[in-house]
């Protein structure tokens, strides 16, 4: 007696990213119909990385302009020799390494497949060697593992089933993640993204240059890569990663008869996230479904300004930069990361730049002034306390002989200048605009709370973070500091890292940071896409909303190995994927 009933066959996908189905042949008399459950559809998540996460080179050769060590259990020995070189290098060095006109992208860093079903050449295809693996590769892997295990079909009860992410996590409240309310994503909502495939790809981008133009290049990487890949059966290839054995990664698809990838969704981590803005309110990227940001300093962040005054903090400064004469030689010619000083409308225009004795004393200095021009009042002042007061004039270009000279134009001062407005004229027109919709999450951890999780060995609390922190406002303290005139004194020494004595002899350093944050990124900053009427924002640490936040805050570089910034990608995601009708067809 022949078979008739049908049999529904479950698609896989192979280490190219394509799917398939297998099936099992049966006898000659076996007239059963075959149907394969595949889902052609396709929902590209494009993640951009922040600062310093991209992997550069000099324009036009595989020389290495900047390979941030990856401090993970593989990349230990390669961050211990870095620590070692970068400690040899010189301000003048390091300026001339990294160059704003002479970078580009280098997409030959190492690959983690971070629990995905690709091989390496498929996600260094897409990008994913532009990025800092050990930062950004485990949570892109969970994100593509995850969105693409929302639930299975039941063969015989003809039903879905929810599960791992979404039988868990998805079913809570996003106030149990740091919302303020909001309700669970549905099942309902669940099964219309089931309906697609989500690809993770990466854009790395040339952090130095403004971030206007690698908004540009991210919305060029979209409509010339990502999308044709999938919708006109376009090649894409890049140089192989290190170790690989190939000159170059290639992958390509049969082109389809329709459409299979209409827009993306990007998810940006930190700098990302004003490059997104760029890409869509700049630029106006129509490819672009949505956004989820993460850890954005969104306007702006004054550690920009400590780093510049007296370098970075921690293990990170001998590579990142020591001192004020490190840090001023890269960021004065880099408009990407001056873009990160705070804006003029940062924490409503309030002052954040402060002279004072102590705490408990009266500011001598409360800048920007009430115009809220922090561009002519610190950025562009050579005041003892601007950005670059006069006396570190050569730090800007730290190669030059002390008799050369320039135009007003070529001079550090002349180039400062010219960056400053390009700066300006950014923080303005991105200015409390976000697309929509935007989902975003930010770091608001202050002093840790002893009736939370303790932390540190084994949850004992031993070698636990105390606290995360931030600079909401830079304040130079020192005895006599509230009584003196701002405009009378000039500086006479300055160690470059932070610490300073004024004609008039009083001696001030900069105090440590007192706001709640990341440790890079403030709170005033992170919650502002939340003032301008995102979608939904996520304020994670103790003293924010929900029972996962009696976890302590994350640091601001590693923010996505937390699974509370999971949690608001996948609900920001699910949320912007019900746009999606492609799939109808």
């Amino acid at each position: 007696m022949s078979e008739t009933n049908s049999v529904l066959y479950g698609s896989l996908t192979d280490a190219q990213g394509n799917e398939y189905t297998p099936v099992t042949l049966t006898p000659t008399d076996n007239t059963s119909e075959k149907i394969a459950l595949a889902k052609p559809y396709i929902i590209p998540i494009v993640f951009i990385p922040g600062i310093m996460g991209t992997n550069l080179r000099k324009k036009g050769s595989n020389k290495p302009a900047w390979r941030p060590p990856n401090m993970d259990a593989r990349g230990i020995l390669d961050a211990i020799g870095q620590l070692f070189t970068y400690a040899n290098k010189s301000a003048q060095d390091r300026q001339s390494e990294l160059k704003t006109e002479d970078a580009e992208v280098d997409p030959s860093g190492p690959i983690d497949t971070a629990g995905t079903p690709f091989n390496k050449m498929t996600l260094t295809a897409r990008g994913w060697g532009t990025l800092l693996r050990s930062s950004y590769h485990p949570f892109m892997g969970r994100l593509q593992v995850a969105l693409n295990a929302l639930c299975t079909y039941d063969f015989d009860k003809c039903e879905a089933n929810l599960q791992d992410w979404a039988e868990k996590e998805g079913q809570e409240a996003p106030a149990q993640w740091g919302a303020e309310s909001g309700d669970p994503v549905t099942k309902d909502e669940i099964l219309h993204a089931v309906n697609y495939q989500f690809d993770v790809w990466a854009a790395g981008y040339v952090w130095l240059q403004s971030n206007r133009d690698s908004g540009a290049a991210v919305k060029n990487y979209i409509e010339r890569v990502v999308l044709p890949y999938y919708n006109e059966g376009k090649e894409v290839e890049v140089k192989a990663p290190d170790g690989e054995g190939k000159d170059k990664c290639t992958i390509k698809r049969p082109k389809p008869m329709r459409p299979l990838a209409e827009k993306v969704i990007v998810v940006t981590h930190s700098m990302g996230g004003l490059v997104s803005r760029a890409l869509t309110e700049i630029h106006n990227c129509a490819d672009v479904m949505g956004v989820i940001h993460g850890v954005q300093p969104a306007t702006g962040a004054p550690a920009t300004y400590k780093r510049l005054r007296s370098g970075f903090e921690g293990v990170a400064k001998t590579i990142l930069g020591r001192n004020a004469a490190d840090v001023t030689a890269i960021l004065t010619q880099a408009p990407g990361g001056l873009e990160l000083l705070p804006t003029a409308d940062y924490n409503d225009g309030k002052s954040w730049l402060k002279v004072r004795d102590n705490a408990e004393s009266e500011c001598s200095v409360d800048l920007p002034s009430k115009d809220g021009n922090p561009y002519d009042d610190i950025y562009l002042s050579p005041a003892w306390y601007g950005l670059v007061p006069e006396t570190n004039t050569a730090l800007m270009n730290p190669g030059a002989k002390p008799d050369q000279s320039n135009s007003d134009d070529e001079s550090p001062r002349g180039t400062l200048t010219h960056v400053i407005s390009q700066v300006k004229n950014f923080h303005k027109a991105i200015e409390t605009k976000y697309k929509v919709p935007t989902y975003a999450h930010y770091g608001a951890q202050g002093k840790r709370d002893s009736s939370k999780e303790r932390g540190g060995l084994l949850g004992t609390g031993l070698m636990a973070t105390k606290n995360r922190n931030t600079w909401g406002e830079v304040v130079w303290e020192g005895k006599g500091a509230s009584a003196m005139d701002k405009d009378g004194v000039t500086l006479v020494k300055d160690d470059g890292t932070g610490r300073i004595e004024l004609s008039n002899g009083v001696k001030l350093k900069i105090a440590d940071p007192d706001c709640p944050g990341d440790g890079t990124v403030p709170c005033y900053s992170g919650e502002a896409p939340a003032k301008a009427g995102v979608a939904m924002s996520f304020a994670h640490g103790h003293g924010n909303p929900g029972r996962h936040n009696d976890a302590l805050g994350y640091d601001h570089q590693e923010s996505y190995a937390d699974p509370r910034a999971l949690y608001a990608s996948m609900y920001g995601i699910i949320k912007i994927a019900q746009q999606a009708q492609w799939h109808k067809k």
